[in-house]
């Protein structure tokens, strides 16, 4: 980059401008997901990119990200007994304080501590949100990824996903037509976390082994093709921001596409 004077660094403005050029409106509820690697240069780093969002949605606009818990004991049970007896010494999961999924990428973690953003409080399937409608969409239940869960409430919003650099097999919106869709067979998982002053036992759509019997369609990567479904729909915009490859969803229209698949093959 350096030995090339017409390179640009991605700035605050360009951010701002090319989502804008995709369809992001003053006033959305926005789901994003950022792989920052893709953008390349981006002067200011993460901050940049959440300030640029904020300038494309304006003051009534809301940006939500799923967070989870770095670190959480989710897959501890299958673990080695002397692993699981150091996780008894794990402190308890504080929505106000226990960082986001580092796996996630860097844009979650930015967007909890943000100042003025919210957390839900599920240790496990937890989001943040900062703008107008957070309240409305960090609902606690036990169901989050459920029609009552944020993501629920994001298409009850009529709200968009953008894929910011992020590939398609990150669109975390899909896990809600998992939740949904009129299927038997679907997979769940329990576990124990810590919070506050005591372990309390959790049972949620296994997303990370499997919701549905993906494999024994030779399914890799089902959100990919969860996502793909939308893409094939129309449910969902392409196009660029600096360097990145993004897209544009809309939630509603996604979350159809995805059920249909499901309930037609499962």
């Amino acid at each position: 980059m350096l030995g090339d004077p017409d390179f640009v660094p991605v700035t605050r403005s360009g951010i701002t401008r090319g989502v804008q050029a995709l369809g992001v409106r003053a006033g959305d509820v926005l789901m994003v997901h950022v792989r920052l690697s893709a953008l390349g240069w981006v002067v200011g780093g993460i901050d940049t990119v959440v300030h640029g969002l904020r300038d494309a949605l304006g003051p009534d606009g809301t940006l939500l990200a799923f967070c989870g818990w770095d670190d959480s004991p989710y897959h501890v049970k299958f673990w080695p007994e002397t692993w699981q007896r150091a996780y008894d010494d794990l402190p308890p999961f504080d929505p106000a304080v226990s960082s986001a999924r580092r796996d996630f990428g860097r844009f979650p973690e930015r967007l909890r501590t943000w100042p003025g953003a919210s957390r839900s409080g599920h240790p496990e399937v937890s989001f943040a949100a900062l703008g107008p409608h957070a309240g409305d969409l960090l609902t606690d239940t036990d169901d989050p990824w459920g029609p009552d869960g944020p993501l629920g409430q994001l298409v009850a919003l009529d709200g968009r996903v953008l894929l910011l650099g992020a590939p398609l097999k990150t669109l975390t919106l899909c896990h809600h037509a998992e939740s949904i869709a009129d299927v038997t067979g679907k997979r769940f998982h329990e576990y124990r976390m810590p919070v506050g002053t005591e372990w309390c036992d959790y049972r949620t759509l296994d997303t990370f082994y499997g919701s549905l019997p993906y494999d024994a369609h030779g399914i890799d990567h089902p959100i990919a093709v969860l996502a793909d479904q939308a893409v094939q729909a129309g449910a969902a915009h392409p196009g660029n921001v600096g360097p990145a490859p993004t897209w544009l969803f809309n939630a509603p229209a996604t979350v159809a596409a995805a059920v249909h698949w499901i309930e037609r093959t499962f």
